[in-house]
């Protein structure tokens, strides 16, 4: 499995894995449940694999008061955007990077 199928659940979160994936979830500060990593062998891709471990989350995050639930995808990661508005979800936010390159307080790595 690619990521770190053996990386925690955040504090207060949850992580549930199936034979095929998993997904790894949890609150942000503002009351929101946050999922973080989510992985479906590619070979189960399209099976309805994915939308159990989201619908796992959906009701983990109701039971515990958690809303809305969000996902941060990548514009480049259409086959993840198409999956999520699957699912019923829209995009509400763009988000800008700046990778200060050549920034004394955050050099990168071999610079």
């Amino acid at each position: 499995m690619p990521f770190d199928p053996d990386r925690p659940a955040p504090p207060g979160g949850m992580k549930h894995r199936s034979d095929c994936g998993y997904i790894i979830a949890g609150p942000d500060d503002r009351g929101c449940c946050l999922i973080h990593e989510m992985w479906v062998d590619p070979t189960h891709r399209g099976s309805g694999e994915g939308r159990a471990l989201v619908d796992h989350v959906r009701t983990w995050a109701r039971d515990q008061g958690l809303w809305p639930l969000v996902v941060h995808c990548s514009p480049g990661n259409q086959a993840g955007q198409a999956f999520y508005e699957a699912l019923g979800m829209r995009a509400v936010a763009i988000v800008y990077q700046d990778d200060l390159e050549g920034g004394a307080e955050s050099p990168r790595p071999g610079a």
